[in-house]
Order: structure tokens, then sequence, then C-alpha cells
């Protein structure tokens, strides 16, 4: 195998991680909303949603600008 082979090789599995991270994230974040509908439907209210959003902002304080 030439070095164009293991460059091809080394682009190829590169791209793959990348994909495979991003599908895992999107994976786990579809997980998440449908636990919190879930819950909205059980609750009969938005008070789920209201919770997470309102820890989500404790969590990642806002950009002063």
């Amino acid at each position: 195998m030439d070095a164009a082979g293991f460059i091809a090789i080394g682009i190829v599995s590169l791209c793959f991680g990348f994909l495979s991270g991003i599908q895992m994230a999107h994976i786990r974040h579809n997980k998440r909303l449908a636990g919190l509908i879930k819950r909205c439907i059980h609750s009969g209210t938005i008070a789920p949603v209201l919770y997470e959003l309102e820890n989500n902002a404790r969590k990642k304080p806002h950009d002063a600008r």
C-alpha cells in the first residue's frame, strides 16, 4: 500500500468518526426530548419544559456583550 492509500484510509476514518459522533449526539438529544415530552404529557402542563429551560440557563451563563 502506498502513501496515497494510507492518506485515503485516514481521511475516511476521520470522516466516519465525525459522523458517528454527530449521530450519537443526535440520538442522545432525541432521547432527552422524548423523555421531556412524556413528562409533559403525563403532567398535563409545560412545567417540565420550563424547569429544563431554567436549569439550562443556570448551567450556561449567557455572554454579556
